[in-house]
């Protein structure tokens, strides 16, 4: 590792930035503000999206991975009368985080606390099953039980959705190109699995789905506060300051450079979005 730079005159102090890592921990207000923004970008996509599970009153859906559960919220009432929404999340902060959010709008969900790979729930439970942004964090000997787990919840003929990014095909638009590539394709900086969502139609057809649709779509983010928001550059390159990766007095110029972007209007940072659908064979 090289010797630690100085920051430049008025610039960050990168030596004293918390650096964002895999082993990074977020406090639950820091998650819930992230999956606020991540709601907000993800919105039209979300809505796209949706319209592929053809949910009517009396349907039954799973959002495996549901985080906040802003989504589940939404999409409750349009399962009523008769329908019903259960999430399911590792984290039981999360967990807990929605279940409040449920109470406090009058909706009714079922969020349970859960594994993928193990999800309590009973075979054939659901008309639809959606999973978003999950097996980028996913180790890739879990792919195959997790999608199986997703299949084995929905009723035959049921749909099975998958969406995940591939952040290899992500770009940033900066003076310093070589800088952003680098930016946006550090693999120790990114999930464990970057590349995830084109992998998803193999990974439904060999769990057995049929029927498979693969639509790809592109995240747009205009705004600098946003981005930071998803990504943290500004941690993301403090880390690669710290190993000794990039200078302390370019990594400096590339967040001015964003910056002054934002200010004019013109920051542009985009990435492509996989949404997979299939069905569980009928009997």
């Amino acid at each position: 590792m090289g010797e630690m730079q100085r920051p430049i005159d008025g610039g960050p102090d990168w030596d004293s930035m918390e650096p964002l890592g895999r082993g990074a921990m977020p406090s639950r207000e820091q998650m819930t503000a992230c999956m606020g923004t991540l709601a907000t970008v993800f919105a039209d996509l979300r809505e796209q999206a949706l319209a592929e599970l053809h949910l009517r009153p009396g349907a039954h859906l799973l959002d495996a991975g549901c985080g906040a559960g802003e989504l589940a919220l939404a999409v409750a009432p349009r399962v009523q009368p008769g329908g019903g929404v259960v999430g399911v999340d590792l984290n039981a902060d999360t967990i807990n985080s929605a279940h409040d959010a449920a109470v406090a709008a009058g909706v009714e969900v079922d969020f349970r606390v859960g594994d993928i790979r193990d999800l309590p729930c009973a075979d054939n439970e659901f008309d639809a099953v959606r999973c978003e942004r999950v097996f980028q964090h996913l180790e890739r000997a879990d792919w195959p039980p997790a999608a199986a787990e997703l299949i084995r919840v929905a009723r035959p003929g049921g749909i099975i959705q998958l969406i995940d990014p591939d952040h290899l095909q992500s770009a940033i638009a900066a003076a310093d190109a070589l800088l952003a590539r680098l930016l946006v394709t550090d693999t120790v900086t990114l999930p464990p699995n970057p590349e995830s969502g084109i992998h998803l139609p193999g990974l439904l057809r060999a769990a057995g789905a049929v029927d498979i649709h693969v639509g790809v779509r592109p995240l747009v983010i205009t705004s600098l506060a946003t981005f930071r928001a998803m990504r943290s550059p500004d941690a993301v390159l403090a880390y690669l300051v710290r190993r000794g990766q990039v200078e302390a007095d370019r990594a400096a110029a590339f967040i001015a450079d964003l910056e002054a972007r934002d200010r004019e209007g013109s920051f542009l940072a985009t990435s492509i979005i996989y949404v997979v659908s299939g069905r569980k064979a009928a009997d």
